[in-house]
């Protein structure tokens, strides 16, 4: 692969870019984990692989985040953003259309695989749904988000005035409401079912789920109205880049718990699999945010560079 000094030079900048939003700008704090925290700069990730491809893309976000780095924790995550502009970079690279969203998915399949290896893992099987809907847009889509990227055409609208689809709407509230009530009397509910472990770890799913699904039917009967396009393709890119992200950053966490968070030393895997589960609306929260950050950005930023002529990829 030839690199031209233009893209080395995009390549400078966003690694920079990483560096300031990694130091000087608050992270998230990591539960549990005291003076680690999630960099903004995970938001930024998948932008680079979108603009730089995906190799490109993985380096300008690796070394900025190795520029950053204070510790051997923060060494190793910052392969986490660098795989999430891997993995949005293959799904919107037109050139690698033919195979690029399977190479995604197999990044995605084999983070899930690593989750399921763990200890942790196999006591919370029902953790990875955030990423399981990333792997399913990787599959499902195809080499749609390359078409659409490239064509760079926004939206269409089905008619000149928004209409929303009430049944959709509806039915996404009823099922936020019953995901909501069996999260919150989650342990009144397995007491009343005898306590037993397969009843949690079904009410948790179930949960999850319902929570997933009726904020789904929300957002298209809202949105039903408008026919996907270049933004749709750039946030699907962005989220699956981001959660690819997400997971690795879990199996770094597992792997140095010890070092991390001292006090779970020996802990028991069900104790730390109930804290994973514990935060997973609140990482599903963080991972929504950093999707929307990554596509108002991206959406404003690839037709500016696109109308300035920078040739940012040659299949574009």
């Amino acid at each position: 692969m030839k690199v031209s000094p233009k893209e080395v030079a995009l390549v400078a900048i966003f690694a920079a870019l990483s560096w300031i939003a990694s130091k000087f700008v608050p992270g998230i704090p990591i539960i549990g984990a005291e003076g680690s925290t999630i960099s903004w700069d995970a938001s930024l990730a998948p932008i680079y692989g979108i603009i730089l491809g995906p190799y490109l893309g993985f380096a300008a976000a690796l070394i900025g985040g190795l520029v950053a780095a204070g510790s051997l924790f923060t060494v190793l995550t910052s392969f986490c953003t660098g795989i999430s502009a891997f993995v949005a970079g293959m799904l919107t690279d037109k050139s690698k259309k033919p195979y690029g969203w399977i190479v995604a998915a197999a990044v995605i399949a084999l983070l899930l695989a690593g989750w399921y290896a763990t200890d942790v893992g196999r006591t919370a099987p029902f953790y990875p749904l955030l990423h399981f809907a990333g792997l399913v847009i990787a599959i499902s889509t195809g080499g749609w988000i390359a078409d659409k990227v490239t064509e760079g055409k926004s939206e269409e609208m089905s008619k000149l005035t928004v209409k929303l689809d009430a049944r959709y709407i509806a039915l996404g509230i009823v099922l936020l409401f019953a995901g909501f009530v069996v999260y919150v009397r989650h342990g009144a509910l397995v007491n009343a079912l005898g306590g037993a472990e397969l009843a949690s770890a079904t009410l948790s799913f179930t949960a999850y789920a319902l929570l997933i699904a009726g904020a789904l039917s929300a957002i298209y009967g809202v949105f039903s109205w408008i026919k996907p396009g270049f933004v749709t393709a750039i946030a699907l890119a962005c989220y699956a880049g981001i959660i690819a992200d997400h997971m690795l950053g879990n199996l770094i966490f597992l792997g140095m718990i010890d070092v991390v968070v001292p006090a779970l030393k020996d802990a028991p895997s069900d104790v730390i699999a109930g804290i994973f589960m514990s935060v997973l609306p609140i990482s599903a929260v963080e991972r929504t945010l950093f999707t929307a950050i990554a596509t108002i950005i991206a959406v404003a930023l690839l037709p500016t560079l696109r109308r300035a002529g920078i040739i940012y990829r040659k299949s574009q």
